[in-house]
């Protein structure tokens, strides 16, 4: 239902728009959003001559005054944006990532004094709206409807997710919205402060015996703004709900709904609810509504699912804040789902011990929640369970955040007993690693994680506890969609050739002879905490290469160290002679995806390397408790009894890969999915290619990745 539109000025004729606005431009991915193939400043077009396709401007504020000039002047149309039905996931509303954009030909949707798009489309006779309209699109449109109000996705998603009841189940529940003074939904909307006070007057008379509640809107709450209503139901003793919750929640728990010109009252008819409408906002006029000053040029008669399609398919644009590609209105549902049910995830009040000050902003991305906090070192103050805001209807009842401990690896809370509870002080305690698809680079060169683990019963790496992950490889029943999305997973990491790093460099390398035994012996940190936890007899590289040469005396043995150590940053090199006795090659600079792909079979303690060549298709033998040992999938020399049951190389891709790890965008704050994170480090490898790696870069690098860390704010 989207086009792809092209980023690139070799198509013909591109598409060039001015944007006077530095805020418009400043937003990710504009030019997928708007249509366009560049977006250009007034100053770049005057010096390049560049002859403008179109002006972008901003709804009707009033800085676009000489935008608009510049248009009617230049005779060059003007396209008036404005922000999408479902904008962000982001702590910050005005965040340069967005998810929806409004963009409108004709005028703009909330100015109910003259026409737009979206009005024009929806006064379209039955036969016109039709061909637009199909059964297939309206059907398509009920269904994103319902998943819509059934997860409580609205127009800015880091909302509190903590339930709302109603006060008294037999008394009728009247809501009515107030709105900030001077929006300009409320200016060109048909509303103003006498408005306001007749709807809530009307509320009361026309609804004798009814609860009535007037929703605040939350700048108003913060102090950043003044609305119409906060007086005035004091005055009248008319209860006021002032907290940051989800308004769908809110919605959901009313009967009735009064309404000047909000989004609000449109997510009303979504929800079912009666609404009554006071001004003149885009989805009034059509039979959905009780509306009290009606538009004269709306004729149509439309149903919900109409309206809807119309709304948020026809008129809206969508775009992956990750990958910049064209969204359809499902997929943006889905990630604004991810964003929630991470949200969910992290609803505590995180204590962190043992993070490194490069990392903590990163962390705090990983734990982000609106119902939820986060702070680093041991403090004096405790959260107390109680809600966000203060109500004086008692909305929120359900359980609230706890306070919990959190660590990277074994940091801190190390010397926990195996058969213990993972709990501190009666707390919960989770232990953060690398995910398995980590980055661009080293951690131990500062580049930022793509993907963590947040364990809560131990860690993946330490056999003596069950893991989260043995946990689900032990438990958890697949499903055919599951099996399906892990096959997608595995053949898209294939074919990117990617591997957790993603160092390392394409080269020719030496082989055996033809019909000689090829094994691949992968080197690891030796202090690393996977060795010193999973490994009970082999703990060294040399013993390692050691074992593996005396059991395969004729075979053509390469080893491969770990780029940490190569690199210097960690221990575990090995002996030269050591090197000349029991390997045939030494692959320093290689990447691992080319070692392992050109091996027979892959030998290893406890690498992640044994994993990635379990995808591959190779026999992988280890020598100590990995993740994925002891399910039937490599030969393992170190048996784990409590790992019984028997697993399929495609589940364990989907447990190991997907339900296990947490993926955010470094760029964005997004969190995302695998298959976007494999997209996003193919494209950007492939900008990298060209760049310097030797040590003096790396030192250079490593300062920049630590000044990004320390000033990450997406």
């Amino acid at each position: 239902m989207l086009a792809n539109v092209s980023n690139n000025l070799a198509v013909p004729n591109p598409k060039i728009a001015v944007v006077f606005s530095r805020g418009i431009r400043a937003l990710r991915h504009l030019c997928v959003l708007a249509d366009v193939d560049r977006v250009v400043s007034p100053g770049e077009m005057r010096l390049q001559q560049i002859k403008p396709a179109c002006v972008l401007v901003w709804g009707r504020k009033s800085n676009t005054e000489a935008a608009l000039k510049f248009a009617a002047k230049h005779n060059v149309p003007v396209q008036y944006l404005e922000d999408g039905w479902i904008r962000s996931s982001a702590a910050n509303p005005h965040s340069r990532t967005c998810y929806s954009i409004l963009k409108d030909n004709t005028g703009v949707y909330y100015d109910s004094g003259a026409p737009n798009d979206l009005e024009n489309l929806l006064n379209l006779d039955d036969a016109q709206f039709n061909k637009t309209a199909t059964p297939d699109c309206i059907a398509y449109a009920k269904r994103c409807r319902e998943q819509l109000v059934r997860n409580n996705i609205t127009k800015y998603n880091f909302t509190s997710r903590q339930a709302v009841t109603r006060v008294d189940t037999k008394i009728p529940q009247v809501l009515v919205i107030d709105q900030t003074r001077g929006d300009a939904s409320v200016l060109y909307g048909g509303m103003d402060a006498t408005g306001f006070e007749q709807m809530l007057h009307a509320a009361i008379s026309e609804n004798p015996g009814a609860h009535i509640t007037v929703r605040i809107h939350p700048d108003v709450v913060s102090g950043r703004r003044q609305g119409y209503l906060k007086e005035l139901a004091i005055k009248l003793n008319i209860a006021i709900s002032a907290a940051a919750v989800n308004p769908l929640h809110l919605l959901k728990q009313v009967d009735k709904v009064y309404v000047g010109t909000s989004q609000l009252g449109f997510e009303a008819l979504l929800c079912g609810k009666q609404v009554v409408v006071f001004g003149q906002p885009f989805y009034a006029g059509w039979g959905l509504s009780d509306d009290r000053s009606p538009v004269s040029r709306r004729v149509r008669k439309r149903s919900i699912d109409e309206l809807f399609y119309a709304s948020h398919i026809a008129y809206a644009r969508y775009c992956n804040p990750v990958t910049g590609s064209p969204w359809q209105l499902h997929e943006c549902l889905d990630h604004v789902i991810l964003q929630v049910g991470m949200f969910e995830k992290n609803a505590q009040h995180f204590e962190c011990h043992g993070i490194t000050p490069w990392k903590q902003k990163y962390i705090r991305q990983y734990l982000r929640s609106p119902d939820g906090s986060v702070r680093f070192g041991a403090s004096n103050t405790r959260h107390n369970a109680t809600s966000n805001a203060e109500l004086t209807n008692k909305e929120l009842t359900n359980s609230e955040p706890t306070n919990a401990k959190l660590t990277w690896g074994f940091r801190a809370y190390g010397d926990l007993k195996p058969d213990s509870k993972q709990s501190v002080n009666g707390e919960p305690l989770f232990r953060v690693e690398d995910g398995f698809l980590r980055s661009m680079g080293l951690g131990s060169d500062f580049n930022a994680p793509a993907s963590l683990v947040i364990d809560k019963r131990g860690l993946y790496l330490d056999p003596a506890r069950t893991s989260d992950l043995e946990k689900l490889l032990s438990d958890y029943e697949c499903t055919p969609a599951d099996i399906l999305r892990a096959v997608s997973l595995k053949k898209l990491i294939l074919s990117a050739r990617l591997s957790k790093y993603n160092v390392g460099t394409k080269s020719n390398l030496t082989l055996p002879s033809d019909g000689e035994p090829h094994l691949l012996v992968v080197g690891q940190v030796e202090d690393d905490e996977s060795i010193r936890r999973g490994c009970d007899k082999i703990h060294k590289n040399a013993d390692l290469l050691k074992i593996v040469r005396a059991a395969n005396p004729d075979a053509w043995i390469r080893y491969k160290p770990h780029p940490d150590v190569v690199a210097g940053n960690r221990k575990g090199a090995i002996d030269d002679q050591v090197l000349r006795e029991n390997a045939n090659a030494i692959d320093v600079n290689a990447s691992i995806v080319d070692c392992i792909e050109a091996c027979d079979e892959l030998h290893t303690m406890t690498s992640l390397s044994g994993f990635e060549a379990l995808i591959r298709g190779k026999r992988v033998v280890t020598y100590g408790a990995p993740f994925y040992a002891g399910w039937g999938l490599s030969e393992d020399h170190q048996p784990i009894e409590r790992r019984k049951r028997r697993r399929t190389l495609d589940e364990l891709v989907y447990m190991a890969l997907i339900a296990y790890p947490r993926y955010v965008d470094i760029e964005t704050g997004e969190f995302t999915t695998p298959e976007d994170l494999v997209r996003t480090i193919t494209s950007r490898r492939a900008m990298n290619n060209n760049k310097t790696s030797g040590w003096s870069a790396r030192q250079v690098s490593k300062v920049a990745n630590i000044v990004k860390g320390l000033r990450y704010a997406p």
